[in-house]
């Protein structure tokens, strides 16, 4: 009888335990950590001679996404990180959002933590933002984040926080004073603090940290630069500074740090086991910072692997296996609809994503081909000098257009990425007709992008000047912007009936691009 009741109170225990951890497996914490222009050779765990721990700890006790694809440049990858959409559709492919642009992502965009936040999750962003900075309307804060410290802009000056010669590092809109700091460390010490007193320890969190490094500019504590002064230089093109290399190791060694020490917080706090880390890079490393992509053909800023395949793992000690290597095709795109699965959370978008939900090729280790396909395109760093490229199945055309005053020359090669992730043998002049295919893909997509979309002006435009500082003076634009529109009464239907005068002349652009943001 004994051994009977023991029994029925060992079944009762399971079925209360299991349902326990079910109903928090539903509710998992989530943290994505974005590294800037990180080469793929540059991590432990590829080889790479920088120390790497905390990036390594991530992939040896997760998964190593060993086929994840962002974009080429900086803002696209955060574009389609936040919404799962197109970056081309958002007018935020070309280029980036510089200092002197005044757009943002298009304002009807739904951003991944407005989801995670109407269900339930407490929502914050320590870091880079680059998705527009023009008015509060453009701000984290505005786009689904309760806390929002760091940065509008790109390339901060990491001792003085400064971007144009005006401060840039505030704390949900108020400017912080922290000159003499670095900056990475100045995020981690406010990650650490989220985490220990600032959060509600009686709600999931949706945390998202975009690192400023390892972009430029090159700045780095000088005891660790010295520290790596004889890290080998690794195939340095000649576009390459000599010398970055030390400075660009010991900058990708802090951020490192900082890594360590926020997933030893979760530990310490009891976060770590029901808590998702998603750590990734915006592109491949920078022919002009001193990365490292290894085996990759090529660098940021082109189409080539080693522009757009990444570094990327994710870790979730209670619902994945560790130790995975991943070979599923994957995409930037995908975050948002796969980690709304893993959470239970029903997707907020009005809008119909492009990124697809790989949450089950997670879990169940599957490898293969994605089945839609992947459009990439930058025009940085030389204005009118094109990269695109589209994979579609095993597929890769990589395409260039030189436009020139009187002239436009489009380069063509085609690989096989099946069994040439390297890139090495074009098979173009095998394959004309598998050429001519891709290359209508492409030309079909690059109608998407609106006329009015962001394209390369990597200077000022004459007469303008930054302000002083960056909080301030985006705060005051927002409030004449609300003044203006109350002053001309200017409400929804006022716009909508705009977007639809717009859309009887869309089409009328043709090749050109788009008027309205589909």
């Amino acid at each position: 009888m004994r051994t009977l009741v023991l029994g029925l109170w060992s079944l009762v225990f399971a079925i209360v335990t299991g349902a326990a951890i079910a109903a928090d497996l539903s509710r998992p914490n989530v943290v994505i950590l974005l590294a800037d222009d990180l080469g793929w050779g540059d991590v432990g765990y590829h080889g790479g001679p920088i120390e790497t721990p905390g990036i390594d700890r991530i992939a040896r006790e997760g998964v190593e996404l060993n086929r994840f694809y962002a974009t080429p440049i900086c803002t696209p990858t955060r574009a389609a990180l936040m919404t799962g959409r197109d970056p081309i559709r958002q007018g935020m492919a070309y280029s980036v959002v510089l200092p002197w642009y005044p757009g943002s992502v298009p304002l009807d965009e739904h951003f991944m933590p407005q989801s995670f936040k109407a269900a339930g999750y407490q929502t914050a962003m320590i870091g880079k933002w680059h998705l527009g900075h023009t008015i509060p309307q453009h701000h984290p804060n505005a786009r689904g984040f309760d806390y929002f410290f760091g940065h509008l802009h790109t390339a901060p000056d990491y001792w003085s926080h400064e971007v144009q010669y005006g401060l840039d590092l505030q704390r949900n809109g108020e400017s912080v004073q922290a000159q003499g700091e670095y900056a990475t460390n100045v995020a981690g010490s406010e990650v650490a603090d989220w985490l220990e007193n600032l959060r509600d320890p009686e709600k999931p969190f949706f945390l998202y940290v975009p690192f400023v490094a390892p972009h430029s500019p090159m700045q780095a504590p000088e005891a660790l630069v010295e520290k790596y002064r004889d890290i080998p230089n690794a195939s340095r093109p000649a576009s390459q500074p000599e010398g970055f290399r030390p400075i660009y190791a010991a900058m990708v060694h802090v951020m490192d740090e900082v890594i360590v020490n926020i997933l030893d917080q979760l530990d310490r706090l009891g976060l770590a086991q029901n808590t998702i880390v998603l750590f990734f890079s915006d592109n491949g490393g920078s022919s002009a910072n001193g990365s490292y992509n290894a085996e990759l053909r090529g660098w940021k800023g082109q189409t080539y692997e080693g522009g757009i395949r990444v570094t990327a793992a994710l870790r979730w000690p209670a619902g994945l296996e560790a130790g995975q290597v991943n070979n599923r095709v994957m995409s930037v795109l995908d975050v948002f609809p796969s980690l709304a699965t893993a959470a239970g959370i029903p997707l907020g978008n009005g809008k119909p994503l492009d990124g697809i939900d790989q949450w089950s090729a997670i879990v169940e280790n599957s490898s293969g081909n994605r089945w839609r396909d992947l459009f990439f395109i930058t025009e940085i760093p030389i204005a009118d000098y094109i990269y695109t490229g589209v994979i579609s199945g095993g597929w890769k055309l990589v395409q260039t257009v030189d436009q020139l005053l009187e002239t436009t020359t489009v380069n063509n090669e085609l690989f096989n990425l099946d069994n040439d992730l390297g890139e090495k043998v074009n098979l173009a002049d095998k394959h004309p007709q598998r050429v001519a295919e891709l290359a209508e893909k492409i030309h079909q997509w690059r109608q998407l992008h609106p006329v009015a979309g962001v394209r390369t002006a990597l200077t000022p435009p004459p007469g303008w000047r930054p302000p002083l500082d960056w909080a301030n003076a985006m705060r005051a634009n927002g409030a004449q912007v609300n003044a203006g529109l109350e002053r001309n009464q200017l409400g929804t239907g006022v716009e909508q009936r705009g977007i639809e005068m717009m859309r009887g002349l869309d089409r009328a652009y043709g090749e050109r691009g788009r008027l309205v943001y589909p």
